[in-house]
């Protein structure tokens, strides 16, 4: 299995069990379906028993839905998850597992004879996983336009690629990046947590997410793949793929991944050089 498709599936569940909205959430999904106790829980358990029945289920069944959801898209790769359909397919698949662990919680509280039949459950749960997963999609797409429309940089005097941390905009245009801090750190450290704020290494593309790696860890950005690049100003930087950008000091040397050119950068990580940037990494001594 793709190593890196775990590593980031691994970040943002990390991502979402730190999120206090996250929590939030499940709390009041848990006191509201403990109070009106459905699918037969009201007269089975107590209120007490009911609470804690629907947080162990809400935080459970998600970490697991959204756990293989994210880790199915991440194998696929950004370019197939614009699409609605690979989302809710990924859902439905996510609703296997899901189905399993509510139909044996059910048989665990309630006995065999009374949970409900499996296949049953199965179909009703892979059906709405795949409309949560949707929805899900669909939300995140909007939060990250949002959060592009406010990082867009204004256009300014065209600039070159290599060495000045920019790129190309929207439209083959050309943005300036924005200056460094005053002490020479890019402003994309910014965005990290501080515990993270060292040297910065490479970033990749993560659906709508920029995975930033620096010498003390990575974070997840809510940002276009561009502005991120554009706040590399200060870091002798390439862009070797779509979705891939690297500080040329932090690479190690090249390497292969399928006999197609690569780079790897020193904390191990083997990032694909693509064919439209092929030259320019040559230039650099990446490949």
């Amino acid at each position: 299995m793709n190593d890196n498709a775990l590593q980031s599936t691994k970040r943002e569940m990390q991502r979402v069990l730190a999120s206090r909205s996250f929590w939030l959430t499940t709390l009041a999904a848990a006191i509201l379906l403990g109070l009106t106790g459905p699918f037969g829980t009201w007269s089975a358990l107590s209120l007490p028993v009911r609470l804690a029945y629907w947080a162990f289920v809400g935080v459970v069944t998600y970490a697991a839905g959204y756990g293989l959801v994210t880790l199915l898209a991440n194998l696929q790769g950004p370019g197939r998850t614009k699409h609605l359909a690979f989302w809710a397919g990924y859902g439905a698949i996510a609703g296997l597992p899901v189905a399993l662990i509510v139909w044996a919680l059910n048989a665990g509280l309630f006995g065999r004879a009374a949970a409900p039949a499996l296949p049953e459950l199965t179909a009703m749960v892979m059906a709405v996983s795949a409309v949560v997963s949707v929805i899900v999609a669909l939300l995140e797409r909007q939060t990250g336009a949002a959060a592009s429309a406010q990082a867009r940089p204004q256009p300014d005097a065209p600039v070159e690629n290599l060495g000045t941390g920019t790129a190309p905009t929207s439209g083959g245009q050309t943005a300036r990046a924005p200056e460094s801090q005053p002490d020479g750190r890019p402003k994309i450290l910014d965005r990290l947590p501080p515990e993270q704020r060292g040297r910065l290494s490479h970033m990749s593309m993560q659906d709508h997410y920029v995975d930033v790696r620096t010498d003390r860890g990575s974070a997840l950005v809510l940002m276009r793949f561009s502005d991120a690049i554009a706040e590399t100003a200060g870091v002798d930087g390439l862009q070797i793929h779509r979705s891939h950008w690297v500080a040329l000091a932090m690479a190690e040397g090249p390497a292969r991944i399928n006999g197609k050119p690569a780079v790897r950068m020193r904390d191990g990580s083997v990032l694909p050089v693509s064919r439209s940037y092929i030259d320019a990494a040559r230039t650099a001594g990446l490949v």
